[in-house]
């Protein structure tokens, strides 16, 4: 079963394979969006991008949700998704299914998925 909310794309590590279609088949099922880790193409997990394509290309396919992260474990990097953007223009990845590219999106999904409302966010 998939957790409910963000699954992070660790299983992109060529080291596990997985499922990659039916991954992305039961996250875009249980509108779960799954992350791209602008770290697994510099740092934590060397040797992902073909995966993490694959990942990208399934997900759009499925009509699923991704989120990007950076991992960052410096300063340097915090917020930096260029490798992340990368992969996602190389398979056309649809612009409006990457969550968070605005405050609003983000919120908005996690709204569809039962969580309240946040006041102190009512603006954005």
């Amino acid at each position: 079963m998939i957790p409910n909310r963000c699954v992070e794309n660790a299983f992109g590590n060529p080291k596990y394979p997985v499922d990659i279609p039916a991954i992305a088949q039961a996250a875009a099922k249980y509108n779960v969006a799954l992350e791209i880790n602008n770290s697994s193409f510099v740092h934590s997990r060397k040797g992902s991008e073909a995966n993490c394509r694959a990942i990208a290309a399934a997900v759009r396919d499925a009509g699923g949700w991704v989120a990007l992260g950076s991992d960052s474990h410096t300063a340097f990097s915090l917020g930096d998704f260029t490798e992340c953007r990368k992969v996602l223009d190389d398979v056309n990845f649809p612009e409006d299914r990457i969550l968070n590219v605005t405050p609003r999106r983000l919120l908005d999904f996690l709204e569809a998925r039962g969580m309240p409302a946040i006041a102190e966010f009512a603006d954005f």
